[in-house]
C-alpha cells in the first residue's frame, strides 16, 4: 500500500459522495461483453457525474495519467483533507476502530482532535475507511488530488492502497502481473491482504511522488484519508435502516405467460458432482455426504430488518430457512436452487405439505408418524407424474422425524427473533403459501460452479421484469475460488439482476470474519449482509476471488460480534422500490 507526503495543517476530512463507476481496467475483458453489459441493467443511479460532491472530484483522466499503460480509471471522488483524530474517535465509540494507542506518545498540539490522526497501520486506516463507507486512496488518486487546488496538504505521508516489492527484491515469473500491474485499483485490485507474494509491502509516496515501501504494520508519524468510486455512498447506516421499506400488498396471480417464464428455464444444471470423502466440507470438485436438511444458522433472525419488504426476486440455496427470508422480504417470484438432490426433494415435500395445510398446525401434523400413510398419499398426489416420485417419498420416510422436530421447534415462540420465521407466524406462513399457491416458487437443480442453472434463473427474472432483490447463497461461497472452473460463479452472479436495493446475505466461519479487538465472542458462524448490486462491481475487478478478500470492506455490528455488513448503499434512488411492487 502507499502513503504520500502532503503539506500543511491538518483538518476535518469532509464526507464523499460516492461515484458508481469502479475503477476498471482491460482485465475486466476475460468476462464474455455481453455479460458485462447486461449486468447493470436494473441501475438506475449509476452515473460519472461528480455534481454536488463534498470531496474532491477526479477526472477520469487525471487519474489515469499516473496509471501503468493500458490501465484506465473512472471517475473518483477523494476527501479534501485527511482523518483527524476527532473523526476517527467516532469510529473508535462505534465500536469498528480499535482505539490508537500511538496517540499517547504525541505531543499534545498533534493529539488535538483536528489534528492528523496519526500512528495507525494501514488496517486501522483501512478499517476506518470502511466503517465510513469508503475506502483507502490508491498513488494515482493521490497524485492526481495532488493537482487540484483544492486538495488539503499536510507534512505527513499518507497511506495508499497499493503494493510494491520490498527493497532488494527481484518479481518473479509467477509474480509479474503483480509487480507490472494494469489495473487502476493497484496490485491485487487493491485487495486486502494481497497474498500472491511475500515479497509485497505496501507503500506510501512522498509529495515528490515518489513510492517508499513500508510494512503494513509500520506505525509511524502517517496520516491518510479515503476515497470511492461507488454511487451512492456505503456510510453507515444502511438505507432500510433509515427509511424501512414500506410493507407489501399480496401480489395478484400469475398470467399464463408469467408462469411460464419463471418455470421453464432455459437450462439447468446436470448434478452429477461426486461424494467428498470426508464430512462437513464441500469444495469445488466435491459434494458434502451430509445433507443439511435442517438449517443450523440459529441467530440468522439478524437479517430480517434487511431484507423486509424487499419485495423483487428472490433466489436462494439449501433448506428450509429460505422461507423465513421469503416471508420477511415479501418477494414476489422466488427461485430455489441446490446441488444436493435430497435438498430439492425436500422443497418439494414441504411444497406439498404447505398446499395440503391452510395452518401451521396442520402443516406440522403432516411430519407426525401416525400420518405417514396419508403424507405419502399426499405426495403422490402432487408429484405422479415425475419420474423422481419414489425418491421424493423415500426422503420423506428417512427424514419425517428430525423434520417434525424442527419444525416444531421453528413454529414455537421466540422473543429474540421477533416477527422473524415462516412457522413461527401466522401470517408469514400464509404469504408463504399464497406463493405456493399461485405457483411463484420455482425448485431447480442447481450448481453454483456450473453455468446453466444461475444464468437461466438471470434471464428468467430479466424476462419478467424484475431485479433479484435478494440472494442467499448460505456459507457455500467460502468453500472455493470464484475463479474454479472458468470463473463460473463470479459469472453466475454478474448474471443476476441486482439493483441498487439488492441485498446478498450469507453466513461464514467464525475465523477469520469475527472481529479480534472485539474479545470473548465465540459464535460458530458470523453472519454478512452485502450490498449485492456493489458485490458485482467488485467481482467486475480482477483478484476479487475469494469471500475472504471482501472482509476488508465490512462494518462490524456495534452491538453483536458476529454480525457485519459490507458495502450497503446509505440511499438508493427515489422510485425504485415501486419498479417491481
Amino acid at each position: 500500500m502507499h502513503f504520500i507526503r502532503l503539506a500543511n495543517a491538518a483538518q476535518m476530512a469532509l464526507p464523499i459522495l460516492f461515484l458508481v463507476h469502479c475503477s476498471t481496467s482491460q482485465k475486466k475483458a476475460s468476462l464474455p461483453a455481453e455479460l458485462v453489459e447486461s449486468t447493470f441493467r436494473y441501475t438506475a443511479n449509476d452515473t460519472d457525474n461528480c455534481a454536488g460532491s463534498q470531496g474532491i472530484c477526479l477526472s477520469s483522466d487525471a487519474v489515469t495519467r499516473h496509471l501503468p499503460a493500458g490501465a484506465v480509471s473512472g471517475k473518483v471522488s477523494i476527501d479534501q483533507n485527511v482523518v483527524t483524530n476527532a473523526d476517527y474517535q467516532k469510529c473508535v465509540a462505534d465500536l469498528h476502530c480499535e482505539k490508537n494507542a500511538y496517540s499517547a506518545k504525541l505531543p499534545k498540539a498533534l493529539a488535538a482532535d483536528s489534528a492528523p490522526a496519526l500512528g495507525l497501520n494501514f488496517e486501522a486506516a483501512m478499517r476506518y475507511c470502511a466503517w465510513a463507507g469508503r475506502r483507502m486512496p490508491t498513488v494515482a488518486e493521490l497524485k492526481a488530488g495532488l493537482t487540484d487546488p483544492a486538495f488539503a496538504r499536510t507534512d505527513y505521508r499518507e497511506w495508499s492502497n497499493d503494493w510494491a516489492l520490498s527493497p532488494g527484491a527481484s518479481c518473479t515469473q509467477k509474480d509479474r502481473n503483480l509487480c507490472e500491474p494494469a489495473n487502476p485499483m493497484g496490485i491485487c485490485s487493491g485487495v486486502f491482504p494481497c497474498n500472491a507474494s511475500l515479497k509485497l509491502k505496501q507503500t506510501v509516496a512522498p509529495q515528490s511522488a515518489e513510492v517508499t515501501p513500508l510494512a503494513h504494520t509500520t506505525k509511524d508519524k502517517l496520516a491518510f484519508r479515503c476515497a470511492s468510486d461507488f454511487a451512492p455512498s456505503t456510510a453507515a447506516p444502511p438505507w432500510m435502516l433509515k427509511s424501512p421499506p414500506a410493507p407489501l400488498a399480496d401480489p395478484a396471480p400469475l398470467s399464463a405467460s408469467e408462469r411460464a417464464l419463471l418455470h421453464n428455464l432455459e437450462a439447468t444444471d446436470t448434478l452429477n458432482k461426486p461424494i467428498c470423502k470426508e464430512k462437513f466440507t464441500s469444495p469445488a470438485h466435491c459434494k458434502d455426504p451430509v445433507t443439511y436438511f435442517t438449517p443450523n444458522e440459529s441467530q440468522n433472525y439478524q437479517f430480517a430488518p434487511y431484507i423486509r419488504n424487499l419485495g423483487g426476486g428472490y433466489a436462494g440455496v439449501a433448506a428450509d430457512a429460505n422461507y423465513s427470508y421469503i416471508a420477511a422480504a415479501r418477494s414476489r417470484f422466488v427461485w430455489l436452487f441446490d446441488f444436493d438432490v435430497n435438498i430439492n426433494a425436500l422443497h418439494r415435500i414441504i411444497r406439498a405439505m404447505v398446499l395440503e395445510s391452510p395452518t401451521v398446525p396442520e402443516f406440522l401434523q403432516k411430519f407426525e408418524k401416525k400420518n405417514n400413510k396419508s403424507a405419502l398419499e399426499i405426495l403422490e398426489k402432487y408429484y405422479k407424474d415425475r419420474d423422481d416420485l419414489d425418491f421424493i417419498q423415500q426422503v420423506y420416510r428417512n427424514n419425517f422425524a428430525s423434520l417434525s422436530k424442527h419444525y416444531k421447534a421453528s413454529a414455537a415462540p421466540d422473543k429474540k427473533q421477533g416477527e422473524f420465521g415462516w412457522l413461527r407466524f401466522a401470517d408469514n406462513y400464509r404469504y408463504i403459501r399464497l406463493l405456493y399457491t399461485q405457483d411463484r416458487i420455482t425448485i431447480v437443480p442447481g450448481d453454483m460452479l456450473k453455468d446453466k442453472s444461475m444464468r437461466s434463473i438471470g434471464k428468467s427474472a430479466r424476462a419478467l421484469g424484475v431485479p433479484i432483490r435478494v440472494y442467499y447463497p448460505s456459507n457455500a461461497e467460502e468453500f472455493w475460488n470464484y475463479t474454479y472452473n472458468d470463473s463460473n460463479y463470479k459469472k453466475n452472479i454478474l448474471s443476476l439482476p441486482f439493483d441498487e436495493a439488492s441485498i446478498t446475505f450469507r453466513s461464514v466461519h467464525e475465523y477469520p470474519w469475527h472481529p479480534t479487538y472485539r474479545k470473548g465472542f465465540k459464535g460458530f458462524w458470523h453472519y454478512v449482509v452485502h450490498g449485492a448490486y456493489n458485490y458485482q462491481k467488485r467481482l467486475l475487478l480482477p483478484h476479487y476471488d475469494y469471500m475472504d478478500y471482501f472482509k476488508m470492506h465490512r462494518v462490524v455490528s456495534k452491538t453483536r460480534a458476529d454480525f457485519s455488513t459490507i458495502e450497503i448503499p446509505s440511499a438508493i434512488p427515489k422510485g425504485i422500490l415501486e419498479q417491481d411492487r
